[in-house]
């Protein structure tokens, strides 16, 4: 995945979506995972999502946050920490929208969408 700075504040993920079976994967991927085609498109994610899980925290580096799970609305999954709430508390199910990024876009964060 390649994060691409827009403006302050908006952010946006390149992905690879699989002309055959239409599934989407990161930027990194060079087959697609479920079918295995070669045949794989450049597509750009809006960065919305929806916490799918907490994971354990790792004592690897120095990044704040406890790590989830989200699931972008393209349908790939990524691990990324949340702001917005207690930490480990977000709820599962809730809206997040993509900040920022770290390290080459191998570090991402979210941010807990307001409710409508």
């Amino acid at each position: 995945m390649t994060l691409m700075m827009l403006a302050p504040g908006e952010a946006e993920l390149d992905y690879r979506r699989c002309r055959w079976c239409h599934s989407a994967s990161a930027a990194s991927c060079l087959l697609c995972p479920v079918c295995g085609s070669a045949d794989l498109t450049p597509a750009r994610a809006g960065g919305e999502g929806t916490v799918q899980r907490l994971l354990r925290p790792t004592r690897r580096g120095s990044h704040p946050g406890r790590p989830y799970l989200i699931v972008l609305d393209e349908g790939f999954t990524v691990q990324a920490s949340v702001l917005g709430g207690l930490p480990g508390a977000v709820p599962i199910g809730a809206r997040v929208h993509l900040v920022t990024s770290e390290e080459g876009g191998r570090v991402l964060t979210f941010r807990l969408a307001p409710r409508l």
